[in-house]
């Protein structure tokens, strides 16, 4: 909604959010659940799941084409150095690059077994450190302003070295 996107194409965009990852349904468990470091063939595995999610997705005919590519395109980048296909620029459908800044937010700021969740204005820092080379920088700011970058209810030091807790 902060991008003024209309209500039928925040639909389509709703709905390949949900689906984006659907094709790790097919990357074995194993893989998908491991702690330690990848290896080179079990990272191919994982990034297999963008292009079965498509080919998922895409059969489904009462579902938009849109939709199988937010699963597809979720994992590309701006400067091409992304996954299924290394498009870049605008290449990369505008729902891509929405679920593509979503997507790595979600996955820095949630537990993971391999690490500990970063707060939000952790999160949006790792984004930053993309912008315009990975990431769009409109996508970013919209993020900016819809998301609690200091959450209620946490726990901050003041610059005067005072502690508060965030309560709105």
């Amino acid at each position: 909604m902060e991008l003024n996107i209309n209500d039928k194409n925040l639909e389509i965009l709703g709905l390949g959010a949900i689906l984006h990852d659907v094709g790790k349904m097919l990357v074995p468990l194993e893989t998908l659940h491991k702690t330690g470091k990848l290896t080179e063939k079990e990272f191919e595995q994982i990034q297999k799941h963008a292009d079965y999610g498509f080919h998922l997705i895409k059969n489904v005919h009462t579902v938009s084409l849109i939709v199988a590519n937010c699963a597809y395109q979720h994992h590309e980048r701006l400067d091409g150095s992304g996954y299924p296909c290394r498009i870049k620029g605008d290449e990369i459908h505008y729902s891509g690059k929405i679920i593509a800044v979503a997507d790595v937010f979600d996955a820095v700021t949630s537990n993971r077994v391999y690490r500990k969740a970063m707060l939000p204005h952790r999160g949006l820092e790792v984004l930053n450190a993309g912008v315009g080379k990975k990431f769009d920088n409109t996508v970013i700011e919209a993020l900016r302003r819809a998301v609690a970058i200091y959450p209620n209810g946490l726990s901050v030091e003041l610059n005067d070295g005072r502690q508060g807790v965030v309560s709105a």
